[in-house]
């Protein structure tokens, strides 16, 4: 409870300071002028009555008045109601504190002029401090609102500027990258007319390459321009013959797909990304443990799915990120449509499952 106390206190140590000075210099001015202090006690319940007239006018009456239909109306009514009430208690309060045995009611209250008027007074000159105190308050949310949007309006600036920055220089590199594979496919037909009159293996490679690097420059991924499942099927064949050109031995993969999925329009380079995988991470030369490909089409769904031997003799960096990459790139493109999940069974097989929804237009 102290520490509570503490810590309000430490939030409203101006309010404190400041009503701490206000208190000291009138009660010092008019003991002084008229000779004599009253009590600390009466000094105290009058100021809480004071303190509780100024907040109650700036926090709730003029804080709430402003905020509905008609203000001023509202603040008319609520100040006669306020001075009302002032005048009652601090009359009530006079009547305790002073002792005597005449009774209290309301006509006694405006007779007695001089405790009526005496009300009055205090009770306007603690609601005139409280609207400038009120008017403070508005003005310093109002100076906080215009620097807050000043610095939103700053940031966005900012931002624009650094987007306008980033478009310039997105754009010169799409035009650099137009030129990157141009320059690409030109080397590759160069080393494939070269190197075919000498080895008609290494020639077929190189154009297999040139075509696989064509098709993963240069597809599109938009949803309305996604490619055939059918290109990149394509594609497969000339993965897995560059794989067996470089490892120099037969590499097992059984593919299975009906023909209809060949029409089915794919975000790019998931399948090969899988296969890629499979012939980098796995092991491909038992001839009675193949690697299995595996894609299905339905009304619903599209499913594709990979199984082969773990090959324990290498190192498998990289394969995560190739998946999370996947992941991410299904994300962008059929948000919460798919499901992936990936990984080991048996200890000895690695197994990947994807999975499409399919919605069909109404």
């Amino acid at each position: 409870m102290t520490k509570k106390i503490f810590e309000w206190g430490k939030v409203q140590r101006l309010h404190l300071i400041g009503w701490a000075i206000f208190i000291t210099l009138e009660i010092g001015l008019i003991g002084l002028s008229m000779g004599f202090f009253g009590k600390a006690f009466n000094y105290a319940l009058h100021y809480i009555l004071n303190i509780i007239l100024f907040y109650t006018n700036a926090h709730f009456v003029l804080k709430k008045s402003f905020t509905k239909p008609k203000p001023w109306t509202r603040v008319i009514i609520f100040m006669i109601i306020q001075i009302g009430l002032y005048i009652f208690f601090r009359s009530y309060l006079n009547y305790v504190l002073e002792g005597t045995h005449k009774g209290f009611n309301i006509p006694t209250i405006i007779t007695n002029h001089k405790s009526f008027f005496q009300s009055l007074w205090r009770g306007l000159f603690f609601i005139v401090l409280s609207c400038f105190y009120f008017l403070f308050l508005r003005f310093k949310e109002e100076r906080l609102k215009r620097e807050h949007s000043e610095r939103m309006e700053y940031l966005n600036d900012l931002k624009n500027k650094e987007m306008q920055n980033e478009l310039h220089v997105a754009k010169y590199e799409y035009l650099r990258a137009q030129i990157n594979p141009h320059l690409l496919f030109n080397t590759l037909s160069f080393l494939y007319d070269s190197v075919r009159k000498f080895n008609e293996d290494a020639g077929e490679a190189v154009l297999n390459l040139a075509e696989l690097m064509r098709f993963s420059l240069e597809t599109k991924e938009s949803p309305e321009e996604f490619p055939k499942l059918e290109e990149e099927l394509h594609q497969i064949d000339n993965l897995i013959s560059l794989n067996k050109i470089r490892k120099d031995k037969e590499q097992y993969i059984n593919l299975s797909f009906p023909e209809e999925v060949k029409n089915f329009r794919f975000i790019p380079l998931v399948v090969i990304t899988l296969l890629e995988n499979m012939l980098k991470h796995g092991n491909l030369q038992k001839p009675n443990q193949p690697g299995l490909l595996d894609i299905k089409l339905s009304k619903n769904e599209l499913s594709i799915s990979t199984s082969n031997l773990i090959n324990t003799r290498i190192h498998h960096s990289g394969f995560n990120k190739g998946m999370e990459n996947i992941e991410k790139r299904l994300g962008l493109a059929y948000g919460d449509k798919f499901s992936l999940s990936y990984g080991k069974r048996d200890s000895n097989y690695f197994d990947v499952n994807l999975i499409l929804k399919i919605y069909p237009a109404l």
